[in-house]
This record gives structure tokens, C-alpha cells and sequence, in this order.
């Protein structure tokens, strides 16, 4: 019998991130899947500890979230085997795990493994530029997760995947600097706004992992941003009259992953 304790931590906006966790977690049997903003909303020091630990997270703008790595920098790692992280996204990831590496080597710990998965884009600039269809990312995620296993599953060391390149790396530093200053100022939700097709219904309030919407009945009706945004965009993606809008550029398609329902989303 299995008895290794197995964690799988997951930080999802639109459910893509969610969906690689739960397909990794059935392959390697008995495991805890573990929302990272649940957690985060709990009291208390958060302990880690386990034989086999995953963080399976997006990529904003080349990079890990911030969220994320505040979430790690302030939790309390005790007794691991093996660590693993699982980045996904629409676009460059450039060295988005090497940073996160750093993270947790400042906590001491050993990152024994990193993967990329590519998955559709949710911001709608990374969505135009996309060439691959849904399906076609979702049947390539399969693959993946597979080969992820057979490393995670037999503990077996696996670089740090990278991708692009040095250019790559280069290119999407200087592209994504003015965002990723006001991601680590958490203020991204400056572009978000709702027109008059919102009724009110609370869905963004509820998807919000951080608590960043609120809605007030003394004044004007609709929700309101409190500026500490993550760019997970589960607000505009999951809002049922995509009331929602970003900036004033060309809106995309509202998205979640097919397999994955609004209520795992919701906080």
C-alpha cells in the first residue's frame, strides 16, 4: 500500500490550473488537493509538509504571481521529500519557474522538479495571438501530465523548464515590466470596469481569491475593485452577463476550462 502523503496546491482563475491538479493527483493516487486562496483566506501559519508537494499555478506576465510567491515566502515548510511545480499559460513563460526557485530557496527548500504546460490564453491580448485551438492545447496537456507523473511518481530529479530562450527571457522582462509593477502593487484591477448589462448578481464578488470585489447597497449598484488584483481575471471570465470589462480594448470569448465547474471556482 501507497501510504506517501501527497499535496497538490493549486492557485486557478478560469479552472485551467485546477484541471492539470486534479489530472495529475488521479495518476498518483491518494492525494490532498488544496485551493492556495481557500487557504489563504484561513487564520493561522500555514504548515507544508508531505513526501510529495506540488504547486500547480498560471503565469502572469512571464512570471509567477505574485500572490504565489507571497503565499510560499510566508508559509511554514517542515518535512518534505519531493517538490514540484507546475506553471501553465497562454504565453512566454520565459523563467518564470527560476524565479519561483529562488523563492523557495529562500525558504530553504529544493525545487526537485519544474514543467510547463501550455493552455488557452485568458487575457485577450494573449488569446488573439494564439494559434492552437482549445482542444488542441487540452489534448497536449494530457501528454504532458502524463510524462509529469512517471517523474513525479518514481521522485526522480527533472529540470527546470524554461522557454524562448535568453531573447524570450529578454523580450518579455522589458514587455511585461509596467504590469509586473503594478501586480506587486496589486493594482491591475485599475483596467476593470462593469457596464450597465451587470445585475447585480454577486458571481465576481464570489470568485474573487482574494477578496477584491465588494458590492454596496448605499451607493451606485455593480461591484467595486479594493485594489489588491491578482490578475487571475476570474471576475471577467465567470460573470454571467459579462457585464465585466477589460480596459478598452477588444474583449474575448468568456472562459473556463469545460471540465471544470463554477462552483470549484468560487472562493
Amino acid at each position: 500500500m501507497d501510504n506517501r502523503v501527497i499535496k497538490l496546491y493549486y492557485h486557478t482563475g478560469t479552472g485551467n490550473s485546477l484541471k492539470i491538479a486534479k489530472d495529475i493527483g488521479s495518476k498518483l493516487g491518494d492525494h490532498e488537493l488544496i485551493s492556495i486562496a481557500k487557504l489563504s483566506k484561513g487564520n493561522g501559519k500555514v504548515v507544508i509538509e508531505g513526501d510529495i508537494i506540488g504547486f500547480i499555478f498560471p503565469v502572469y506576465f512571464a512570471r509567477p504571481p505574485v500572490f504565489l510567491q507571497e503565499f510560499i515566502e510566508n508559509a511554514d515548510f517542515r518535512d518534505t521529500t519531493f517538490v514540484f511545480v507546475v506553471a501553465n499559460g497562454g504565453g512566454l513563460f520565459g523563467k518564470a519557474l527560476r524565479i519561483l526557485e529562488k523563492v523557495f530557496n529562500g525558504k530553504g527548500i529544493t525545487v526537485d522538479a519544474g514543467f510547463i504546460i501550455g493552455m488557452p490564453g485568458i487575457h485577450p491580448k494573449i488569446a488573439s495571438l494564439q494559434k492552437k485551438t482549445p482542444e488542441e492545447h487540452y489534448k497536449q496537456e494530457v501528454v504532458k501530465v502524463d510524462e509529469i507523473v512517471k517523474i513525479v511518481d518514481g521522485q526522480v530529479p527533472h529540470k527546470i523548464e524554461t522557454n524562448y530562450g535568453l531573447l524570450g527571457t529578454i523580450f518579455s522582462y522589458l514587455a511585461f515590466r509596467t504590469p509586473y509593477k503594478l501586480s506587486k502593487a496589486h493594482m491591475l484591477d485599475k483596467d476593470l470596469w462593469v457596464d450597465d448589462k451587470c445585475d447585480n448578481c454577486g458571481i465576481c464578488e464570489r470568485v474573487c481569491p482574494v477578496g477584491n470585489i465588494k458590492f454596496s447597497k448605499s451607493k451606485s449598484p455593480g461591484p467595486t475593485w479594493q485594489h489588491h488584483c491578482i490578475n487571475c481575471l476570474a471576475c471577467y471570465h465567470h460573470c454571467p452577463q459579462e457585464a465585466i470589462q477589460l480596459g478598452k480594448e477588444e474583449q474575448m470569448k468568456r472562459y473556463r476550462h469545460p471540465e471544470i465547474d463554477l462552483a470549484e471556482i468560487i472562493i
